[in-house]
């Protein structure tokens, strides 16, 4: 219970805390029987979390699992290390969506909009991806059911929601910007990865839309480094690829990949 607060100790972050708090509590459950515990959907911050929390524990294995090949989102499943775990264990239900083509063109915010607004919180949603004719959701199995008979429209758009067996994230189009900053500073690489000021990058930090690594940030000023993160709500996410060196003036070359 002691070396608990002690790990406890080291996340201030209130949802950080509860997260912690439950692996904790599944590491005992499985460490002390033929159990097995499973985690909702983690973003990459918190999957990194529970690795640090869960490689502790000799005794118990674990895996993350997105019902998606290269999934950003994942489940963590954790068992007892002599527990042998099954595709029935995981707990993950993949949704395919279609809708009339000639109605107007659905985005990632709007499926998620809709789910939300189903009631469903986020965290039981994993990755929604698209092919050329559909769409693909990874849910938790819990939920399924719901989102199966109760998900008829996304937007003003009539969906037909079906269970499916598998689902291949296709390539995602991405815009390369290549540049030159005067620092790495995180209002200066909103400016060049979003096309926006500086002073309008700033503004967007502090009204607390922006996420670096997944993780809130409310500081203009803080210094990224290459392969960092940064999402704006409803605006997407930009990745710093590469930083090359700087200019005859100083300036520092950069390349930033952007999703579309």
């Amino acid at each position: 219970m002691k070396d608990n607060r002690l790990i406890l100790d080291r996340y201030k972050d209130y949802e950080d805390r509860v997260l912690v708090n439950e692996l904790l509590e599944y590491v005992k459950a499985c460490s002390s029987g033929y159990a097995l515990r499973h985690t909702d959907f983690l973003d990459p911050r918190q999957q990194k979390i529970a690795e640090d929390i869960l490689g502790m524990h000799k005794s118990i294995y674990y895996a993350f699992f997105g019902g998606i090949t290269d999934s950003e989102r994942a489940v963590c499943v954790i068992c007892d290390e002599n527990y042998k775990l099954t595709e029935e264990d995981i707990p993950i239900t993949i949704l395919s969506i279609t809708w009339n083509k000639s109605s107007r063109k659905l985005s990632h915010r709007d499926f998620l909009g809709s789910i939300l607004g189903c009631g469903i919180k986020r965290e039981k949603v994993g990755d929604i991806i698209f092919d050329e004719c559909r769409a693909y959701i990874a849910c938790m199995s819990d939920i399924s059911k719901y989102l199966l008979y109760n998900l008829s429209k996304v937007g003003s758009v009539a969906v037909s929601v079906s269970e499916t067996e598998t689902a291949q994230k296709t390539e995602e189009k991405v815009k390369i910007i290549t540049s030159t900053v005067a620092s790495l500073r995180l209002d200066s690489l909103i400016a060049t990865g979003y096309g926006v000021s500086r002073a309008k990058a700033a503004e967007t930090v502090k009204s607390g839309k922006v996420k670096v690594n997944w993780e809130d940030t409310s500081g203009s000023s803080k210094e990224m480094k290459q392969g960092d993160v940064i999402s704006i709500r409803g605006r997407g996410r930009v990745v710093l690829e590469e930083v090359s060196g700087t200019t005859k003036k100083d300036r520092i070359k950069i390349m930033i990949k952007k999703y579309l």
